[in-house]
């Protein structure tokens, strides 16, 4: 049992609901969340985008979900981070139907002292199902910061697709990140894989920028930025991408 699972065994899981008909489509945003877990309902062709933003406004963030997929379904989850406070993600997807897919982009910076635990459990329960979660992590300070991925194909689940990516960018020699990534598969028919690379910021970058006049910090939030806004690209809210962006500056100074 993963430490996702072990959390939602205690608590009640009919706080919210997210609920979509079959063939319909919206986009969620959601930046106060407190700990209550969100539960998404996807019928068949349904397509929802939710997206979160933690500020680091609250003490402590938890963003906890659990989604059910059914036949033809699509969900994307971007979930963003800039905090200078203790956060957690916890999330399970249940790819029910054929054809389901979802999509997640964890989009994560933390400072200061922070600690973030991700923790996202993914299970292809039929055939021709699809996954694909990217996490973009960036330290700084002492930030530590934790990247748990699991994905499960079960037996029978053929043509099954799930991949994971994870990129770490460390802006101090005492931060932190450590990627957990883990396949679990029970069927001959699939495509699984992953990949992960975690490094510091380039060093002929920072003395080019620094050489035109930039200080240390004004020409790593040049960098950061370059890395984050891409990412943020696939947001197609512009208000909510502005929202965003503005706080990975503010953070960055700070």
């Amino acid at each position: 049992m993963t430490k996702a699972k072990k959390l939602f065994d205690n608590k009640i899981l009919d706080l919210n609901k997210i609920s979509l008909l079959p063939s319909t489509s919206k986009t969620i945003f959601k930046n106060e969340l407190k700990g209550e877990i969100i539960n998404i309902d996807l019928a068949k062709s349904a397509t929802l985008t939710y997206i979160t933003f933690d500020n680091g406004k609250l003490n402590k963030f938890s963003n906890d979900f659990v989604a059910n997929l059914a036949e033809d379904a699509f969900l994307k989850v971007y979930n963003i981070v800039t905090s200078d406070k203790a956060s957690s993600i916890n999330g399970i997807i249940n790819l029910n139907g054929d054809n389901a897919k979802v999509e997640v982009i964890n989009l994560l910076l933390v400072t200061k002292k922070a600690a973030l635990d991700s923790f996202i459990d993914i299970y292809h329960n039929t055939k021709n199902t699809t996954s694909e979660l990217a996490n973009y992590a960036i330290a700084k300070d002492e930030a530590d910061i934790i990247l748990n991925n699991n994905a499960t194909i079960k037996k029978k689940a053929s043509k099954a697709i799930a991949k994971q990516k994870s990129k770490g960018l460390t802006l101090s020699t005492l931060c932190k990140i450590k990627a957990l990534p883990n396949l679990y598969i029970d069927e001959y028919d699939v495509v699984a894989n992953h990949a992960c690379s975690i490094g510091s910021i380039n060093k002929e970058d920072l003395f080019y920028l620094m050489s035109r006049g930039l200080t240390k910090d004004e020409a790593s939030e040049i960098v950061v930025m370059g890395y984050v806004r891409p990412i943020l690209d696939h947001i197609e809210d512009p208000t909510i991408r502005k929202q965003i962006e503005k706080g990975f500056a503010e953070k960055l100074l700070n």
